[in-house]
Parts: C-alpha cells; structure tokens; sequence
C-alpha cells in the first residue's frame, strides 16, 4: 500500500465509513496518517475505585453495575451509572445526555476517565468512556498510552485506532524523509517513519511530543524556505522605476508639516525612500496600530514619486476610506502643486477621471477596486499603496502593480501582525513597524458598561455633546435577525432618537445606504454638524475624526477582538479624553474573554497576540490565501518556538544552498515551492 491510495483501499474502510472519514479530511493514506492524535491519555497507570478521592482526575477500569436516567428540575435530566471494580464501586453522570443510560448494560466494562466531583457523594462528572468489546482491538486500547482523536458523526476512537494501526502495518514503501541528516541530529529529531509510529501509538508521553515537534518543524522549514527563497530572489530583481528622494515635492512636504514625526514614523519613512532609491522593486508592509500616523509615512513616499514625475494609486477597500485618504493627500499635496482624483463605483464623471489618470495630469489616485478594472489605465505609475491589504486578494494586489511598469508596492494594515504570522504570511515582505503613537494622545479608557449604569453612560454622552465633543454608537447589525440575538442598528437609532439621545443632533449609518447617503453623513459628522453616529462596524477603518471622543459598542462580545480594537481607534485622535463603554452580557467564554482583554489594554500588538490565541491563524484575515490556513500538524500560536528555530535553519541551509538544488534539499524544495509561489 502507497501514501497516495484511496482510503477506500484500506482494509477495513467501505463507501459509507469513507463519506464519514471524509468529513474529517481523510481521503488517502497520507490524510489518514497526518490526522494526529488531538490528545492522548495514560491508560498503563488506572486508578482503583477506592484510591478516587474528590478533585482527582483519573482513569478508572470499571464494569457497569446498572444505569438510569434521573429526572432533574426545569425538565433537565442526567444518565447515571454505578461503576465497580474489585475495590469498590463509584457514580458516573452525564449531565444532558440521559441516552447513555441505554449504552451503558449492566455486565458492559470500560474505561472511565475523568475528574471527580459530588453527586450524592463522589462521582466522575461527565467522563469520557471507552467499553471493552473482549476483541484483539482491546491490545490498542488498553495498557498503554492511547491516542485519542478528533472525532465526526460516523467515526469511533477504536475505528481510527484500527486503520491506523493497519495503515502502517501495510505500507510498502517508507515515508519519504524530508529533514537533512544535519537537521534532524541538530534538533534530535527521529527519522519520519519512525516517528509517524511513535506520535499514533508512543511508548512515552515525551516520545510522541518529540515525534510530532518533527513533523511540524518540517512544515515550518519548508514555509521559511518558501518565504525567504521569494524575498531573496526579488533582491535580485531590478527594476525600471528608480525613484528620487530629494526633490521638491518632499522637501516641501517635510518643511510644510506642522508637527514633529514619531522616532517609529521616521525610521518607517526612511525604509522606505531607501526602497524607493533602490534598484531593486520595493514590497514592503507598514503596520502600526491605530491613530498613529501610517498616512503622513505614505506621504513622503508619495511626494518621492511625484518628484520623478511619476503617479501614485491608492487603493482602500471602502469608498468611506477612500474619501478619507482623498481629503489627507489634498490637505497635504494640493498646496505643493500635486493634483489628486478619487475614483471609486459611484465617482460622477468616472470616463472624465479615468481620461485624466490616463494622461498623467492625476498625479494621485484615490479609489476602491475601480483602480483595477480594465477601463482605468495609468500614465506612469511608479507607486502603489494598498490600504487595509488584508482586504484584498493576492490576485486583487498584484493586477493593480501590474497596471504599471514594476511599481514599488507599499502595502499598509492597521491591523496589528502577531509576530509569528509577521514571519510566515508576510514573511516574504520588508516590514516597517509605528510602534508609538503621536505626542499628546492619551490612551482610551475603556470600560464594561452593566445594564443598570447605562443611563449614566448617556447622559455623560449628552454632556460630551454639550461641550461640542461626539460619540459614536456601534451596533453588529443592520436590522433585526431571527438568527442571531443582536442589537439592530435602525431599531436602536429609532429608540435613541425618541429616548435619551432627545434633542441631540443624531445621524445613522450602514452599509446598505447609497454611497451618496454615507459620504454626507461622514461628512456631517466630520464637520461637526452631527453630536452622535449611530452605525454598524462599516466605520471601523478610516474615519478619522478628532472631536469624537467616546465610542459607545452595542453587544461588545459579538464582535471579534481586532475589530473591537479597531472601533476603539476612532476615538483617542485629540488630546481630549476619551472612552469606550461596552456593552452586553457575554453569551461565551470566549466572548467574555474578549472584552476582558478590552478592558485591561489597548496596545493593538498585544490584543493581535491574544486574538490569535483566541482563534487561531486560520481566521485571520490574508493567512488562507497563503497557504498557511492548510498547516496539517503545526500550531503558530503553540509552536512559536519551532517556528524560530525553522527561521535560523532556513537561513542556513539558503546561504549553503540558494536553490536548494542539493540532493539532500530536493524534498525541502518541492515542500518551499508552494509558499514561495503565494510570497512572490
């Protein structure tokens, strides 16, 4: 049997077990073998009944005395069995689940484990269980340390343990090795036949961590190898654009600014006109949190590009945003002579715009995916920037470069990277960090709001307005849902209006208004015109608003935790002070750990670290498309250390071997193909 055979040809596995592997992922060999054990539990050492002692967490080897269901108030139940063993007997319930009084027959033994509580004395609480059935299967799943899986409807530990267990007992041909002899002796790892055995049925608990760390080691060299090779091979690229740093434009630009830049901003700026300066193609990644100050970076670079006489794009993934950059690049630019167009779906006029991009008397563009269409053809472009990139596709990015001739990309997120994702997705870029906020910004106070202080928290909201300052209020939907038990923005603005927001000049936003409709609200608001928003999350990048100074979040732990941070960013612009109030009972323990973080810091990196242990990689934005969402076996959030370590091996086995053309890296190679392809 080879790696690549259908799990079909597995002894054991029919056209009904193969539909349910299949919800697992299963649909080879291969996929079968790299479906690790989640967790695995010590069955070598079981506790006797009468050494259980309240607090434990055990394993007990027990046969059923009986079992029944007890009916428990408010129409609530539970199946309880009465376990014994040679040394006495013991409770188990299952709080919910009364089926299992019918699984579980009197004579039935099995393994219980669990942690003891009370229930009429002590009791394992809702343990998990595995019946003996007196086969030879019983050999996989007792007296040893046993492999405990990730399960669906249809599929069984013992299932899985079977066709692993025959799966490796029938393969003809070794695991190919991947690991250099070097590597693998420098990090102690075992060979991948060897240790795809002891990581499913391991002798020791140490074993079969090392055994696993091997193979995610291996996933994380071949995505550095693949990152780096990218990064290396456009050092060598050269492009046609070479760019001036000192001429009239940036030196007005920098004599005109009425504040001083941050160290962080600075240093940014000066990474970037040295990019600019270069014979070789910028790629590069300014990320910093929100409120400090990416735009006045990009326009530097964008003055840069004018002193060549070359054109700028500036692509955002809203129209919102797109107007808000429209007005910075003209507040900053028009007074130095640089002329600047917005195009975006609703632009009047779009063919005269587009004629004006196309003759190179736009200088700057600001749009939305418009910039891409067929129809828009620049002059010369030599710079593009990409607002919020992770919005974007990789196929969305690259047709915009390519509507110029090799520009220099400049791709902006106020998006905090967690620093393992920095290394990986965006491994392949330059990164720039502004990691300080401007001078004078004070931090928002951040605040849980309980249902009997609300009233409070709007009539300081009536006293913000008096004093000529403006809120916002962010609620997860637009309208009423039978499917999630939300606030509805237009209900909500409905009861504020005619509630305790009476008399307030009040405005409501969402996404589902015509462009024309939301540009005059922002507008408003931006002038001053309005004292409260009341919107849903489409103003959460982009509007930039000094005078606003509390940010009101309905329902706060439906949200997630970067989208939360970046509401809060548009409040804290000025040197007044300002709050965010969250609001809502957590429905979860996750949600009631997101507004926790909230409230205890507002330093966007850390909340990008917490949020990627929260969710996991898979859910950030911009990580599927890199291929980085398909990792069988290894974790960025746990293996963050592997992850370092893969990093150095790359780099070494790079400087030995550019092309990983040696015999020895051929593995490593095809493996580094795959993510140097979606880095480049």
């Amino acid at each position: 049997m080879k790696l690549d055979d259908p799990i079909l040809s597995l002894t054991g596995v029919g056209e009904k077990r193969a539909e349910a592997l299949a919800q697992l992922g299963i649909g080879s060999v291969r996929d079968l073998l790299f479906h690790f054990p989640r967790a695995y539990e010590d069955r070598r050492n079981i506790t006797p009944v009468s050494d259980v002692r309240e607090g434990d967490s055990v394993t007990i080897l027990a046969e059923v005395v009986k079992s029944k269901v007890v009916r428990l108030r408010r129409r609530l139940s539970l199946a309880e069995a009465t376990l014994k063993d040679e040394t006495g007997t013991l409770r188990a319930v299952w709080f919910g689940q009364e089926y299992l009084a019918r699984v579980f027959k009197p004579g039935a033994r099995g393994f219980f484990t669990g942690s003891v509580g009370k229930w009429n004395g002590p009791a394992l609480r809702n343990p998990d269980y595995e019946l003996l059935t007196g086969d030879e299967d019983d050999l996989l799943n007792t007296g040893r340390i046993v492999p405990v899986y990730r399960l669906t409807e249809g599929v069984t530990q013992r299932m899985l343990r079977r066709l692993v267990r025959t799966a490796l007992d029938a393969l003809t041909e070794p695991l190919p090795e991947t690991l250099p002899a070097a590597i693998r002796e420098r990090h102690t790892f075992p060979l991948a036949n060897d240790a795809m055995r002891v990581v499913h049925f391991p002798d020791e608990l140490d074993a079969a961590r090392t055994a696993r760390n091997r193979f995610a080691f291996e996933e994380l060299l071949g995505i550095q190898l693949g990152v780096l090779s990218a990064r290396a091979r456009r050092y060598h690229e050269h492009k046609k654009n070479i760019h001036t740093i000192d001429g009239p434009h940036l030196a007005a630009l920098r004599k005109n600014l009425p504040f001083a830049l941050t160290k962080p901003q600075l240093r940014s700026i000066d990474d970037i006109l040295s990019d600019m300066a270069s014979a070789r193609p910028m790629v590069r990644l300014l990320q910093g949190d929100v409120g400090c100050g990416k735009t006045i970076v990009a326009l530097h670079a964008i003055a840069a590009a004018a002193d060549g006489g070359y054109q700028t794009a500036v692509m955002a993934p809203t129209e919102i945003l797109a107007e808000q950059h429209a007005i910075t690049l003209r507040d900053y630019l028009a007074p130095l002579g640089i002329e600047i167009a917005v195009l975006t779906g609703s632009t009047e006029n779009a063919r005269g715009v587009r004629d004006r991009i196309a003759d190179g008397s736009a200088q700057v563009v600001a749009g939305t995916h418009a910039l891409i269409q067929g129809s828009t053809q620049f002059h010369k472009l030599g710079l593009a920037i990409i607002d919020e990139q992770h919005r974007f596709g990789v196929m969305q990015r690259s047709t915009l470069a390519e509507k110029g001739l090799e520009p220099d990309i400049l791709q902006m997120t106020a998006t905090p990277i967690p620093r393992t994702l920095a290394i990986t997705v965006y491994g392949g870029m330059d990164i720039s960090v502004i990691d300080e906020l401007p001078p004078g910004r004070t931090p928002v106070k951040t605040r849980r709001v309980p249902p009997a202080k609300v009233a409070d928290m709007y009539d300081y909201v009536r006293k913000q307005a008096a004093k000529g300052l403006q809120t916002y209020i962010v609620c997860p939907l637009v309208e009423e849902s039978s499917a999630r038990d939300a606030k509805a923005v237009t209900k909500h603005f409905d009861e504020l209006v005619d509630g305790p927001l009476t008399g307030l000049r009040v405005a409501l936003m969402h996404g589902r208004l015509a462009p024309r409709e939301k540009d005059a609200v922002m507008h408003a608001f931006k002038r001053g015109e309005l004292d409260v928003l009341v919107s849903t999350s489409v103003i959460e990048v982009g509007i930039d608003c000094p005078n606003a100074t509390t940010m009101i979040i309905e329902d706060a732990s439906q949200f997630g935790l970067t989208q939360l941070h970046q509401l809060r960013g548009r409040v804290g612009r000025s040197s007044e002070i300002s709050h965010c109030f969250l609001l809502g009972k957590p429905k979860t323990d996750d949600g009631r750990k997101r507004v926790e973080i909230m409230c205890a810091t507002t330093n966007g990196f850390e909340i990008a670290e917490a949020d990627l242990e929260l969710r996991g990689p898979g859910e950030f934005q911009g990580v599927r498309q890199s291929g980085i969402g398909d990792l069988r076996v290894a974790d960025l959030v746990r293996d963050a250390r592997l992850l370092d370590a893969a990093r150095r091996d790359a780099e070494d086995l790079l400087k030995v071997d550019p092309g990983l053309r040696m015999p020895d890296h051929a593995a490593l190679a095809k493996a580094a193909a795959r993510f140097e392809e979606v880095n480049a």
